[in-house]
């Protein structure tokens, strides 16, 4: 008499990689488009709106900063690293940035002016002869 085997069927398991890789691919997606795909899903599902990024005031708003100026740089410290970044940071300090044009290709030589002048008689005759 044999023994049967207890456990999952190749079918199960089958179901249950393709969900674990559609999960994985939906998170991978989300981080490529800076977004959070599992809560605006949830929020479709509970009819509710989707929260807005910053905190809210007493009347429910969402209280968001002002933006820094645009086209400033701030020189900080970020994990012992110094960056210059545009984002706002807490002990950076202005930088004023250098308008550079970045590199110039070289101008071409002018022409020798005895390679300009009017050709001879001479060079003439070699020319079309090595036609």
């Amino acid at each position: 008499m044999q023994k049967r085997q207890h456990g999952f069927g190749l079918i199960q398991v089958a179901i249950v990689m393709a969900s674990l890789a559609a999960v994985a691919m939906a998170l991978l997606m989300s981080a490529r488009h800076e977004r959070n795909f599992f809560t605006e899903g949830l929020a479709r599902l509970t009819g509710k709106p989707p929260a807005a990024p910053g905190a809210a005031n007493a009347n429910g708003h969402a209280v968001v900063a002002p933006p820094a100026p645009a086209g400033v740089l701030r020189k900080c410290v970020i994990d012992g690293k110094t960056v210059l970044s545009d984002v706002d940071c807490k002990d950076g300090k202005v930088v004023k940035s250098l308008d550079t044009r970045g590199i110039e290709a070289p101008k071409p030589p002018k022409p020798d002016p005895a390679e300009s002048g009017p050709r001879s008689a001479t060079d003439k005759m070699i020319e079309k002869a090595t036609r």
